[in-house]
């Protein structure tokens, strides 16, 4: 009966794993982070609804559109942060669409929803941090698999 050193010693040697790229890695944690916070709002949308806690942007009002609103972002902003967590494209894409609505709706609609200056400002911030992070992450991406190349070419 074969020992288990011979038997993994006669299997032929794999190549290690190449290392991901740091610009990889931070999209990653950052696309984590936004899952984290978006699955913090559903459950303050929620809350809300459910008349546990106030409003996040606005306490006072409670009207029809900001009530269809609190729904949408409820029912989507897990969606969002499910896919997010799992680095999925339709994740990202429920993000992007969550957050361009959000977005939407605190400026061409401020006087419905009111205008919330700094939720805006960050939400616009996280598009911007999202889209920095994806060219430079596609752009090492591409890098390392352009040094892989060369290196099983020599």
């Amino acid at each position: 009966m074969a020992r288990i050193e011979t038997i993994v010693a006669a299997q032929p040697p794999t190549a290690p794993e190449p290392a991901r790229p740091r610009w990889r890695i931070a999209h990653d944690v950052f696309l984590k982070i936004m899952a984290i916070a978006h699955l913090g709002w559903a459950l303050w949308e929620w809350a809300a609804i459910m008349g546990i806690v106030p409003p996040i942007d606005e306490p006072g009002r409670t009207n029809l559109p900001r009530q269809g609103a609190a729904l949408f972002f409820a029912a989507f902003d897990p969606v969002a942060a499910v896919g997010l967590w799992l680095g999925s494209t339709w994740g990202t894409a429920t993000w992007l669409v969550v957050t361009f609505a959000r977005i939407l709706i605190h400026t061409g609609y401020a006087g419905i929803f009111g205008w919330t200056g700094p939720w805006t400002i960050a939400q616009v911030a996280a598009v911007a941090i999202y889209l920095a992070l994806f060219f430079l992450a596609e752009r090492a991406d591409r890098e390392a698999k352009k040094r892989r190349r060369r290196m099983e070419t020599a």
